[in-house]
Order: C-alpha cells, then sequence, then structure tokens
C-alpha cells in the first residue's frame, strides 16, 4: 500500500531568508514605533540596584509607602540587560534590543507552514499589529522570543537528539532569569512533548525525553529564587502594573477565536505545537499581561490550519511584492493609530518627569514626596527618591492602593497621615487633579511644565524654597489661557503677568505650554508678531503632535488670532486623541469650544 504523501507544511524546515528577513524588518519598525511601558524604569532602576550590590533585593527598596514589604523580581537577569543597555546607549537602544528579541520570534515561526509561506507572513504581519501592546521595551516582551524558540525545537518529528535536550535546557536556564515569570511555559511545553513521545514510542526515546524533562525541570530551578520562582509565575500579566492593556473587544478577540477555531483542526497532527498555543490562548482570557503572547500563540496554529484548507503556494517575487504593500499599509495604519496617539510619553524611552526630577535634584528639594502610583514608576527610575506608590499593585494594600488612587480627594487625609513635603502630581490641564492642593493655602505650585506640577508645602523642610515660586497669577493646571484675561486687562498687572510667564518659560525651557500661554497673552495685547514668533516655536517642539491638551490650547490661540479654520483642524484633532487615550473631559471641553466656533465657510 502506498503511503501517504506528507503535506509540504509537514516537510522539514526551509530557511525562507528573503521572507523571513523583511517580517524581521517589519516587526523591528513595528517596536520602534511602538508604545513605552512606564514599569520599565523600574526593570532598569532594580537592574542598577543588582549590579551595585550584587545580590537581588528580597524587600521593596523603592517606596516609603509599601513600609518595607517583601517583594523581588523575576526576571533579574532580563533587569541587569536592560540596566546595561540604558547605560551604554539610553531608552533607544535597549527599546531596539526589545524589539529585534520580539521580532526574531515572529520570523522564527515563519517557516511553520512551509506549503504557503506568503500566508504565514501575512498572518503573522496582522498579529505583530494586534500584539502591539507587548512590544514595549520590557521583561515581558522575552516570551515571545522563547515560547517561539521552543515551539520550534519541539515541533520536528524525528529521533530523540541529545543536543535537543541539552538546547532545551539552555533555553530553559535563560528563560528563567530573563523573564522568570513567564517561564513556566518552558516547562509544560517540554511536558507535552514528553506526553506525546510516551504513548507511542521506543523505550529509549521515552527514556531520553524523560531525561529532557528532567533536566530541564532542574534547569529551571537555577536562579536566584529556585523553585519559588513558581510563586511569580505570570504575576507582572496579572496585575495592573502596565498601562496598555488588550481589550477582548480588539483584533486580539480575532486572533483568541481564530485560534481556538484552529486547534480543533490541529490537535491530531501537532499535538505538542496546538496543546501549547491553546495553553497561552486560554490563560491570556484572565491574564491581560498574556494577550500579545496569545496573538503569537494563535499564528501558528491558524497557519497550520489554513495549510490544510489551501493548496500550497510558494513565495514568488510578484507575492512578495504583493507582502511589501501590505506591511508598508500597515505600518501607516499603525503610526497613524498607535504610534501618534499613543507616543511614549510617560513611559520609558520618553522622560516625562525628566523637568520635574531636575527641579528636585537642582534645588535641593528634600522631605517626604507624595506622587500619585501612574508617576511613580518613571520618578523610581529617574531619582533616588523613595516614592509614595507606583504601579506594582500587588505590593500594596488594597486599602493603601484606593487612597493613592483617589488622591486627588483624599490629599487632605493623606497628608495628615503621611506628613508630606512636597508633591509631585500630573500636569492635566483641566482635569481639576490638582485642585485639591492648589486650593490649601498650605502648598504652593513651585514648577510646572507639560508634564508634572511640583508643589511644596509652606511650612514644610522647603518652605525656604516657596518664595521664589514664579507663580502667582499664572494657574498651569488650566486647560485654557483665557484665566489671564482678567490680569491683561489691568495695564500694571499685564505687566507683571508676562514676567511671571517669562519666569516660567525660563523655569522649563522644554515647556509647550509656557510658550503657548505668552503667545496668547502677547496677541491679547495686540503684539501679533511676537505672538506669532512664539507660535512657530511651540509647533515645532514634538509634543504637539500627538498631546490632545496642548493640540487644543494652540487651536484655541489661533482662534483668539482669528484663524478659525486652522484651529477647527486643530481642535477636531485633540478631540480625536482625547478619545484614544480615555481623557474624556478635555474631549468634552474641545467639542465645547468647536460648538462656539463659526460654521465652516461662515465670514
Amino acid at each position: 500500500m502506498k503511503a501517504r504523501a506528507a503535506h509540504p507544511h509537514e516537510k522539514p524546515p526551509h530557511p525562507n531568508w528573503l521572507l523571513a528577513a523583511l517580517l524581521f524588518a517589519f516587526v523591528l519598525a513595528l517596536g520602534l514605533g511602538g508604545v513605552r511601558e512606564p514599569s520599565t524604569w523600574i526593570s532598569v532602576k532594580t537592574g542598577r540596584t543588582i549590579l551595585a550590590s550584587g545580590s537581588v533585593p528580597r524587600t521593596d527598596p523603592f517606596s516609603y509607602g509599601a513600609s518595607g514589604a517583601a517583594w523581588t523580581t523575576p526576571s533579574w537577569l532580563g533587569d541587569e540587560v536592560l540596566a546595561k543597555l540604558d547605560a551604554a546607549g539610553g531608552p533607544r537602544l535597549a527599546a531596539a534590543a526589545l524589539a529585534a528579541a520580539a521580532a526574531l520570534a515572529f520570523a522564527l515561526l515563519l517557516p511553520i507552514n512551509h506549503g504557503s509561506p506568503m500566508i504565514a507572513a501575512a498572518l503573522l504581519s496582522v498579529g505583530a499589529c494586534a500584539a502591539w501592546t507587548g512590544l514595549a521595551a520590557a521583561p515581558l516582551s522575552f516570551d515571545f522570543l522563547f515560547f517561539a524558540a521552543f515551539l520550534r525545537l519541539l515541533r520536528p518529528r524525528h529521533r530523540f537528539r541529545w543536543r535537543d535536550a541539552a538546547a532545551g535546557a539552555g533555553l530553559t536556564v535563560l528563560w528563567a532569569n530573563l523573564h522568570g515569570a513567564g517561564a513556566l511555559l518552558a516547562v509544560w511545553m517540554v511536558g507535552l512533548k514528553v506526553f506525546k513521545v510516551s504513548l507511542r514510542t521506543a523505550t529509549r526515546e521515552r527514556l531520553g525525553y524523560w531525561t529532557m524533562m528532567a533536566v530541564c525541570l532542574l534547569a529551571f530551578s537555577w536562579n536566584p529564587l529556585g523553585y519559588g520562582l513558581l510563586s511569580q509565575a505570570f504575576a507582572d500579566a496579572a496585575s495592573g502594573a502596565a498601562v496598555w492593556r488588550t481589550p477582548l473587544a480588539s483584533l486580539y478577540g480575532l486572533f483568541l477565536l481564530g485560534g481556538t477555531a484552529a486547534c480543533w483542526f490541529t490537535l491530531q497532527q501537532e499535538f505538542v505545537t496546538t496543546l501549547a498555543c491553546a495553553t497561552v490562548l486560554a490563560l491570556s482570557v484572565i491574564l491581560p499581561g498574556l494577550r500579545p503572547l496569545a496573538v503569537l500563540a494563535a499564528c501558528p496554529v491558524i497557519a497550520l490550519a489554513l495549510g490544510h484548507a489551501l493548496p500550497p503556494r510558494g513565495e514568488t517575487w510578484p507575492r512578495v511584492a504583493r507582502w511589501c504593500a501590505l506591511a508598508a499599509a500597515l505600518l501607516l495604519v499603525y503610526r497613524r493609530e498607535v504610534t501618534l496617539p499613543l507616543a511614549p510619553s510617560g513611559g520609558y524611552g520618553a522622560p516625562a518627569l525628566s523637568g520635574a526630577a531636575s527641579f528636585l535634584s537642582t534645588n535641593g528639594v528634600r522631605g517626604r514626596m507624595f506622587n500619585p502610583p501612574e508617576l511613580g514608576d518613571e520618578l523610581i527610575g529617574l531619582t533616588d527618591r523613595p516614592v509614595f506608590s507606583d504601579a506594582r499593585q500587588s505590593l500594596y494594600p488594597e486599602s493603601f492602593l484606593r487612597d493613592a488612587q483617589d488622591w486627588e480627594m483624599r490629599f487632605p487625609a493623606l497628608d495628615a497621615v503621611y506628613h508630606f513635603d512636597y508633591a509631585v502630581v500630573p500636569n492635566r490641564r483641566g482635569r481639576d487633579a490638582a485642585r485639591t492642593i492648589a486650593q490649601d493655602p498650605g502648598w504652593r505650585l513651585a514648577y510646572a511644565d507639560d508634564r508634572a506640577l511640583v508643589y511644596l508645602k509652606t511650612t514644610g523642610a522647603d518652605e525656604w524654597l516657596v518664595p521664589q515660586s514664579p507663580f502667582r497669577a499664572v494657574d498651569p493646571d488650566r486647560l485654557w489661557p483665557d484665566s489671564l484675561d482678567a490680569a491683561l486687562a489691568r495695564p500694571r498687572d499685564a505687566a507683571q503677568l508676562l514676567a511671571e510667564l517669562d519666569r516660567w518659560a525660563l523655569q522649563a525651557p522644554d515647556c509647550v505650554q509656557a510658550l503657548l500661554w505668552k503667545a496668547y497673552a502677547l496677541e491679547r495685547l495686540k503684539m501679533s508678531d511676537k505672538s506669532a514668533r512664539l507660535l512657530a516655536l511651540a509647533q515645532a517642539r514634538p509634543a504637539l503632535r500627538w498631546d490632545p491638551e496642548l493640540q487644543a490650547e494652540e487651536a484655541f490661540v489661533l482662534e483668539e488670532r482669528g484663524d478659525a479654520v486652522r484651529a477647527r483642524v486643530l481642535y477636531n484633532r485633540a478631540e480625536r486623541s482625547a478619545r484614544r487615550l480615555g481623557r474624556w473631559s478635555t474631549a468634552a471641553a474641545v467639542r465645547a469650544r468647536l460648538a462656539r466656533l463659526p460654521p465652516a465657510g461662515a465670514r
């Protein structure tokens, strides 16, 4: 009886070097233009701490709000790598290295469907876009590479080879140390392989794979936490620390459904690959941090299922050209929908708090600092000051987290308990975040830029610095600069106001808001030429490309200058950006301004 011919996707891998290189470059471009995860600051600072002390921390060294709570890192080696990359080339080098690791993972999975590599390439391209939240510069990105490497290692059907066992052990050791929170998947995937070969394999083969399992289990413990690493399994994927979370109702949801359906068709012939991918797909439903990895896991099973349903089609130059056109279109959409509205502000790669950190250091501000959780990660990375709170939710008691997250309403009560000397809070312009502090006579605004406000307690350790505050009539926490109108109406007050705006711009030279407010004030005082020059300086700053509040303020200045057409365009852009970022109060304020503009074409 003639043996069944092997389907093209079941044949041994062949290189597809050109397509793999193009796919690698595409995913690398996504990673370089993607968002930055603020929690990476903690990884970098932890890596520096480990390099300096030679040991992994067992209690939290960064937050006084945690009161020395037990804490350690499951990714000590990944933290060290990030710290060294940051020291060598800054955030850009670290982000590029992590993006390259993710790009290599997608390229490794290209040969899964040998019969139709173009289908696999198209699927992986769309999958990389769907997994954009996982392309941030964080140790979690290492999971992409190791998961793909284990799929490639365990999928081939051949006799047991000791070099495979050695490779599995080496990969397990690296995974357990670079990002131990996801390394349990390595043991699980090897276990699936052992179970599969134990069903119908020669005794010598079974013993070899059982030995491989034992070696990988031992290799898993070769990390500073030993088997205690099991308590850290998927810890960061389960926590709410990450800013960027993938909702179920998104492109990820389509990959989840497609991958689940494909598992039904591939289980019989691809037992290890199917169950490994199905495991990640199932876990991702309850662990949001695993959703980017789940998209990657869905790609091989969907590609294999399509390989059974569609006739084999090899790569040809016209097909490669069509894929390149698809990749270019995806990059354009990605830039519009991800890179620009969700720019790396407030995250590792574009320090949002560097101005505030410099102000604290230059002026010798001391004492106990207050900060909301969303600023804690970056403050840990940029300063050596103990923070009040950060985004590591598992570190703090639930009652503490409620108080810290609702600080706008509970700040006086928190101050009575913790006795703050200064506060670093986000400049949310018009969202009334700092109203509680601003309206308290015991606090004075001392520094402001586009991203942060620094308040000093008038009777605290830094009371000597309070009289040097440049802010009297100017309130940077407001969205619209028309709060200056009352002072501008009086000549003596107008002169003092312009001097105050100058001191603000001198204190924070990178602050776009200060330039826009000064341009507005000059326009109100009929100094249109000077106003135009300041507006041009502001428009050259990168922040205006993505910050919705700054875009709205620029539109407000243009409206004051009588340029209603350009103002309308900017208001619409600001409103769209605000909605993408979930800043609903800003979007509502911008819509109100739009409603006051004359209709397009009206004179």
